[in-house]
């Protein structure tokens, strides 16, 4: 898709930057952020007019800015400006560690019971938001576009609103929303979703998200017209739609150099199948869950130890949390002991890296792959189910049905992921299905992933946007 013109200025806020400065080796260096967000608005960010707003956490984050917390970004030539909030240790715990990712991520996930109701972190919360919403304001213009990004910012368009009535103001929660009788346990609640509804238009990645959002609306005493997708609370009116993430497929074409990588990794393995599950560690990922069902496999279908390895690579997150330790320790004992009662003389059943990879180095393991095998327990997306299939022309995708991805991903096998034994069966499945028949699924998939990829979702969103400021006042 070609990248689409604009002739406003877009302020676009978010808990991470798009770049962040490292001091390496005595030198300051520039690193582009992983993930679909930058990719997906930079080409629309390359103006000196435009402007991203976001907490700066690199180790030279603020050695290379000027008096305002602003550096050009990437480079001069093509660059936007890049605004850096500095946060204070207890900023960062109460907002960041604490609200955030100790109430909203539990509660959003349909964890309530290891959720952190503090009031503390929620004063805290309201505070940084704030920081937010002025330093979007001590920049606003009218005619510019603010879009904010995901639940760290909730209350961020509301403020915004209040100040600047006539603001176009967009929100994309890229996290899962909840059931009403999850949702409603947060003291705060009203508060979080009339933020939420200073916005003109906002998405979700899935229909079922949107459904859980209305259903919210109507609970707090708001309307939900389901049937053309509105919002309102007192005076606030948003438009709410699902538009899923996509990826940049062009990225996940395959080198000879991958290629070359992923045979070495299929010697190396030494098997007749190879299947991978990458994940960032969380207790949402059912890391755990999915490791059982690896031995029920074995254990159910014998016939496969010495032919089926399992990689399971995890990336670190959140490492100085006692819980995600703890999670760790109990994932690294579980394989352990898996490996210990099943492995043979030069077999290993499960292969285990816990280690950060850029996605670069991440496709020679798709290409390896013979199986993906993503089974969260629940997900807004699952961005790496659309990135196994991207590198593939055949295969299998074992997904899920809790995870966003599955919405599109229709031809994947798609799995309880609390349930060990359709899982085990699910794998077995995929290891007898027909090269004919993956090929066909993969393919279905491939042409739903470029259609649908980061380019269609940004200028989706950036269309229902405009749509949506229209009626507003209607």
């Amino acid at each position: 898709m070609t990248e689409r013109e604009s002739t406003s200025r877009f302020i676009v806020a978010s808990n991470s930057e798009p770049y962040q400065h490292v001091r390496s080796d005595g030198e300051i260096n520039q690193e582009k952020r992983a993930g679909g967000l930058t990719t997906g608005l930079d080409p629309i960010m390359k103006d000196s007019e435009n402007l991203w707003i976001a907490w700066g956490r690199g180790s030279a984050d603020f050695e290379v800015t000027d008096d305002e917390n602003k550096v050009t970004v990437p480079n001069e030539e093509i660059g936007y400006t890049l605004k850096r909030l500095e946060l204070s240790r207890k900023e960062i715990n109460g907002f960041y560690y604490g609200f955030s990712n100790s109430t909203l991520w539990p509660i959003c996930h349909s964890f309530p019971h290891k959720a952190n109701l503090e009031k503390d972190y929620w004063e805290i919360y309201k505070n940084v938001n704030r920081r937010f919403a002025n330093s979007v304001l001590e920049e606003y213009k009218p005619g510019d576009k603010v879009w904010v990004q995901d639940y760290q910012l909730a209350l961020v368009p509301r403020m915004i609103r209040e100040e600047e009535p006539d603001a176009e103001i967009a929100l994309f929660w890229h996290i899962p929303w909840p059931p009403w009788e999850t949702f409603g346990i947060i003291p705060w609640k009203q508060e979080i979703v009339e933020g939420i509804l200073g916005s003109d238009f906002i998405g979700f990645h899935t229909s079922w998200l949107v459904h859980n959002f209305l259903d919210t609306v109507y609970k707090l005493g708001g309307a939900a017209n389901r049937g053309e997708n509105i919002a309102r609370m007192g005076s606030e009116k948003a438009v709410v739609k699902a538009i899923p993430l996509g990826i940049d497929t062009d990225f996940f074409s395959r080198t000879e150099e991958q290629e070359k990588k992923a045979k070495q990794l299929k010697e190396d393995f030494c098997c007749s199948k190879l299947v991978l599950g990458v994940d960032r560690l969380d207790y949402t990922k059912g890391i755990d869950r999915r490791l059982e069902a690896i031995r029920t496999f074995f254990d159910e279908y014998p016939q496969y130890r010495g032919e089926v390895s399992f990689i399971e690579r995890i990336s670190p997150s959140r490492s100085k949390v006692q819980e995600y330790k703890d999670m760790r320790e109990k994932i690294e004992q579980l394989i352990s002991q898996i490996n210990g009662e099943l492995r043979g003389e030069t077999w290993v059943p499960i292969r285990y890296f816990y280690q950060h990879l850029p996605q670069k180095e991440l496709i020679p393991y798709y290409i390896a792959a013979d199986i993906g095998l993503l089974t969260p327990l629940i997900d807004g997306m699952n961005l790496v189910a659309k990135e196994y299939v991207a590198t593939r022309e055949k295969g299998m995708l074992i997904l899920s049905e809790f995870a966003g991805a599955a919405e599109t991903l229709t031809e994947s096998i798609q799995v309880n992921p609390y349930n060990p034994e359709a899982v085990a069966d699910a794998l077995h499945q995929a290891i007898n299905t027909p090269e004919e028949v993956q090929k066909e699924k993969f393919s279905k998939m491939r042409v739903k992933l470029n259609q649908m990829d980061i380019h269609w979702w940004r200028d989706r969103f950036l269309d229902e946007w405009e749509l949506s400021t229209h009626g507003r006042a209607s």
